[in-house]
């Protein structure tokens, strides 16, 4: 497929664990436009307060944060004040603390938003999130809101973990996306939600490779 007119945004919302990002990379590379990872995004600014200890004072460490992405051998990578922290960002404690800290900062999230609406207006993008196609880009050609039950995105979680040699705990991890689910969907600023205007795709019996067909197959359709 061609690339895209300038402008052209998805928009792919879910929970956690549902293979967004996954999902998002191989639309992008197949449709040949910008993924743009807004979780790796807010996963920098709590990062940076979790090495500074000012998460007591997340909306000032914003004046001191630079967040840069960048495509290397096909790949994003994304960079806090010139550092590359692509792989420091994926850690359960970085998790933690954009679920609880960063992610309800109103503050943060406006700076943000305001970022990433930048980027979109100059490239032909899809973006994944929890508030992609309700604040975001609410103007989105194609909206997408991907599912799975709790037990099959902890169950995916866990054979991660195992495939990266990392200890696991299933019950933890199962009892951590509820928890998770919980926060995103009952949070006062921008919560997850699926909107009037998004596709609702169940990934539970596709590949990430699949998912990404189907919803190429939509934007064909809609461009």
């Amino acid at each position: 497929m061609g690339i895209l007119n300038k402008g052209f945004a998805i928009a792919i919302d879910g929970p956690s664990g549902v293979g967004k990002s996954t999902v998002a990379k191989l639309l992008a590379k197949q449709l040949n436009i910008t993924y743009i990872d807004t979780g790796a995004m807010y996963r920098a600014v709590a990062l940076y307060n979790i090495r500074n200890n000012s998460s007591h004072a997340v909306e000032k460490s914003l004046e001191k944060i630079n967040i840069e992405l960048s495509i290397q051998n096909s790949e994003q990578r994304i960079f806090l004040n010139g550092e590359d922290v692509t792989t420091l960002i994926r850690t359960q404690e970085v998790s933690d603390a954009t679920s609880r800290v960063v992610a309800v900062n109103e503050t943060v999230r406006k700076k943000l938003v305001e970022l990433q609406q930048q980027m979109a207006k100059k490239n032909a993008v899809v973006m994944d999130g929890r508030d992609i196609g309700s604040q975001v880009l609410p103007n989105a050609q194609v909206k997408i809101y991907l599912d799975a039950a709790p037990e099959i995105r902890a169950k995916r979680r866990a054979l991660e973990m195992q495939g990266k040699g990392q200890p696991h705990d299933f019950v933890q991890i199962l009892q951590e996306i509820h928890e998770r689910d919980e926060r995103d969907k009952n949070r006062l600023i921008s919560p997850l939600v699926q909107t009037p205007d998004a596709i609702y795709l169940d990934t539970v019996d596709l590949t990430p490779a699949e998912v990404a067909q189907k919803i190429a197959d939509i934007v064909k359709e809609r461009v």
